[in-house]
């Protein structure tokens, strides 16, 4: 009951914020091949998180730049190529209401990215904020939730399997 109760303060919250922040019409085109720069919010389940490392290495061999966004202590986890660029979070950086502090927020405010992919299958509230407040023309993750506020690249997922899932958007980066 109460974490019901937060989530739609939350979300309440988000969309008073987002206001200003709108996703605009963009024209995807080779928006892929264009983009250098990768945002890369990894997903916080524990046995997506091992299954999402080929989105990364897609990316690595097609000579994007990727930050990698996950939690402190599941830096080490990555992959070694990735480890110097990852941005960790920890519990403190997440509010009561799940939402990102004001510390975090502040350290991702100057930074820009071409792209932003977040890899969270299943409604992720504090990285759906955070990918929705990095600068970058370019926004995908999963329809979950209320996709459009952000996200301006869904894929769509009903899949129970991360594997496929992940396949899935791997598929969609190969379109463009």
């Amino acid at each position: 009951m109460i974490g019901q109760l937060k989530d739609k303060i939350a979300g309440l919250l988000i969309k008073n914020k987002l206001k200003d922040f709108e996703i605009t019409e963009t024209n995807f085109r080779d928006f892929f091949r264009k983009s250098f720069n990768f945002f890369v919010a990894m997903p916080e389940n524990d046995a997506d998180f091992g299954q999402a490392f080929f989105i990364l290495d897609y990316l690595d061999d097609n000579r994007k730049s990727v930050t990698v966004f996950t939690h402190d202590f599941k830096v080490n986890l990555l992959p070694t190529k990735f480890r110097q660029k990852a941005i960790g979070y920890s519990v403190d950086d997440i509010s009561k209401l799940k939402l990102p502090s004001k510390r975090i927020s502040d350290k991702l405010e100057p930074m820009r990215f071409q792209a932003v992919i977040d890899l969270n299958r299943q409604e992720n509230l504090f990285c759906s904020y955070i990918v929705n407040r990095i600068k970058a023309p370019y926004k995908m993750g999963f329809a979950k939730g209320d996709p459009d506020k952000f996200y301006n690249i869904q894929v769509i997922n009903n899949s129970t399997d991360a594997e496929n899932s992940y396949k899935n958007l791997l598929n969609c980066l190969k379109m463009f």
